[in-house]
């Protein structure tokens, strides 16, 4: 017993909650609950989240009310680190997600799903990793007529890394999807193999960091339509710049072409900036404004623009002021092709230490839907982290 009593082992809890409401939306909220036992050489994470947003009908929105629970294990035996886990979710609500099956098999409702999964790392040498993961889903799925549809994925993957002494990787992988039901006689699958290579340059200033990867992915293989699946190149480039100590800039560049039976044609770009702008930090809660924008473009049209300050006005009380505007797709009969929506608002914050955060914000949205709209919204929130505990 004495070689077991003095293994020392730490536990760590944390808690996350958000509540708000608006007149579409009159009881949306989400909690989030963790922990975390840590031994020697092993590791186990339990998360439970609960999430309800439900809808008023004056603009249909997908209902996001369900409870998932994940169930992490992580081993090491030297190289060798095997990860057990699960996962169990339940949708909630009266009404449930409608999903549309293959096959013209009609509509079904979505009521959860367990998936078990395994994953395998081993270190053949301080410059090559293999990887091996496998993934099954039973879900839960209702018919009109509420008989239960018999619906069962797996997913098998795995590949290899070699870490090169010149800053760059290449990963070799290879992944099989199948998705399987006997009731309405439908069993597909498709493949795809990979070939990834990252670089991250170390030649570089101390305020500089560069990242970029390259991804070809040849696929197997049909989709739901029954057609067949492209192979894909995508490409991803972030900078991080540190202008001035108080000032930083992350952006990210990223490119999916399509190659479809000799046609090339871009499935979508996108580019991300983020500036950050930290003052009177020698405060006990340093003051932030954080500007941010995003566009995207693929078979549809998105834009993200705002800014959020932190603004420290004594001890742990901060003031929170929050302006976004999008430009998205909508299916709202009378709104047209587009949405705009513009969101504004105040909020005050309190942190007691780095153990727990209260917030709140009253914000105002204005929307295009039929005719200009525009309605109030509250949100709040509590994070609670106690610390680590050893024994």
């Amino acid at each position: 017993m004495l070689p077991a009593l003095a293994m020392a082992v730490s536990i760590d809890g944390w808690m996350n909650t958000q509540m708000g409401g608006d007149s579409l939306s009159p009881q949306m909220g989400r909690i989030d609950i963790g922990g975390l036992l840590k031994g020697g050489n092993w590791s186990l994470v339990i998360q439970e989240r609960y999430s309800h947003e439900d809808s008023t009908g004056i603009v249909p929105r997908i209902l996001n009310s369900y409870s998932r629970t994940d169930i992490d294990f992580t081993i090491e035996a030297g190289p060798v680190s095997i990860n057990p886990d699960v996962c169990w979710t339940v949708d909630t609500g009266d009404n449930k997600p409608e999903i549309v099956l293959p096959v013209q098999a009609g509509v079904v409702y979505r009521e959860g799903f367990i998936r078990p999964g395994l994953g395998i790392k081993a270190d053949v040498s301080e410059n090559i990793h293999l990887f091996a993961r496998g993934l099954y889903w039973n879900r839960d799925l209702r018919q009109e007529d509420d008989y239960d549809l018999d619906w069962a994925e797996t997913r098998i993957s795995g590949g290899a890394t070699w870490d090169s002494p010149w800053g760059t990787s290449l990963t070799v992988a290879a992944l099989n999807h199948r998705m399987k039901s006997d009731f309405i006689d439908y069993d597909a699958d498709w493949s795809r193999v990979d070939i990834n290579m990252s670089v991250q340059p170390q030649s570089l200033p101390a305020n500089m960091f560069v990242s970029g990867e390259v991804t070809y992915s040849a696929y197997s293989g049909t989709d739901y339509l029954d057609s067949d699946i492209a192979d894909r190149l995508t490409s991803r480039l972030r900078m991080v710049q540190m202008v001035i100590p108080s000032v930083s800039v992350n952006t990210v560049f990223e490119s999916v072409i399509d190659f479809d039976d000799g046609i090339t044609r871009s499935a979508c770009t996108s580019a991300e900036s983020r500036i950050k702008y930290r003052f009177l930090q020698n405060r006990e809660i340093p003051s932030s404004v954080l500007i941010y924008g995003k566009v995207s473009r693929s078979a549809i049209r998105t834009e993200r623009a705002g800014i959020f300050s932190r603004i420290n006005l004594y001890g742990g009380l901060s003031l929170l002021l929050d302006a976004e505007a999008r430009v998205t797709p909508t299916a709202v009969a009378g709104a047209g092709p587009e949405r705009k929506r513009y969101t504004f608002g105040p909020g005050l914050e309190y942190q007691f230490g780095t153990t727990v955060r209260i917030w709140g914000i009253v914000e105002q949205e204005r929307t295009n839907l039929e005719n200009n709209e525009n309605w109030w919204r509250l949100r709040a929130g509590l994070e609670l982290y106690p610390g680590s505990f050893y024994f």
